[in-house]
C-alpha cells in the first residue's frame, strides 16, 4: 500500500499540471462550428458564464444563454464585431463574418 501512495504522489503533480493547461487553453481560444440555416445568418452561443451579455456592433442583444439552436440570433450577412461582456470578467471581442449559416460561438470569459 505504501508503494501505491508513493506512485500516486509522483503522478499527481503532472496530472494537475496537464488538467490546468487544458482548462486554460480551452477557455482562451473559442471554437466555432457552422450549420446551414437557409438564406439568413445566425449566431448561437455556448458561453461560460452563460449570463454574459451579447453585443453585436455595439448594440446589446441580451444574455448569451437565450440563443440556442432553437432560437438563434438572426444576423445580416457580412462582417460584424461581437463582444461578450459581464461585470467582473474581461470583455471578449472579435470580428466575425456571418454568411447564410448558423455560426456557433463557444467562449469562456476570464475573471479579472
Amino acid at each position: 500500500m505504501g508503494r501505491s501512495i508513493a506512485r500516486v504522489m509522483k503522478v499527481l503533480p503532472l496530472a494537475v499540471l496537464l488538467l490546468a493547461g487544458a482548462v486554460l487553453l480551452g477557455g482562451c481560444y473559442p471554437k466555432s462550428q457552422v450549420y446551414g440555416v437557409g438564406n439568413d445568418g445566425g449566431l448561437v452561443f455556448n458561453v461560460n458564464p452563460p449570463e454574459a451579455e451579447v453585443f453585436l456592433d455595439g448594440v446589446g442583444q441580451g444574455a448569451s444563454s437565450a440563443y440556442t439552436e432553437d432560437r438563434y440570433l438572426k444576423v445580416s450577412p457580412g462582417k460584424h464585431v461581437l463582444e461578450l461582456r459581464l461585470t467582473g470578467y474581461e470583455t471578449y471581442s472579435r470580428e466575425i463574418y456571418v454568411a447564410n449559416s448558423l455560426l456557433r460561438i463557444e467562449a469562456g470569459l476570464i475573471k479579472r
